[in-house]
């Protein structure tokens, strides 16, 4: 287990994000947008697209990021690791709830974490 979160934390976080689009995809709740033509929009951007959109980014540079860590061939402090593994799981979670300050927390606690990470990651 040691090995998995230290060396292939990108597999983790691949598989995370299969596992979650998967879900959304079953289960999730389909909005349509559309535009009125008389008036204007017909729908604000809400902190829920916003927070979506910044949620998927930093799952990607997260992704990127420890796979430059395994092609140079360093491991990752193990408990940094699990708690940004963590991390990412209740941020994602979170967002069920609709509160936008925690899921942001959350999400900038989880950025801050994987910079230490990767700052902290050794040969």
């Amino acid at each position: 287990m040691r090995k998995l979160f230290t060396r292939y934390m990108f597999f983790l976080l691949i598989s995370l994000f299969l596992l979650g689009y998967l879900l959304a995809y079953l289960f999730g709740d389909e909005k349509f947008y559309s535009m009125n033509k008389t008036v204007g929009w017909a729908f604000t951007v809400s902190n829920e697209i916003l927070l979506n959109v910044f949620l998927a980014i930093s799952q990607i540079l997260f992704i990127f990021g420890y796979l430059i860590i395994f092609l140079l061939k360093r491991k990752t402090n193990y408990y940094i690791s699990l708690a940004h593994f963590e991390l990412i799981i209740l941020t994602f979670y979170s967002i069920n709830f609709d509160n936008f300050n925690v899921s942001l927390i959350l999400g900038t606690m989880s950025i801050i974490l994987f910079l230490i990470n990767i700052f902290k990651s050794q040969k």
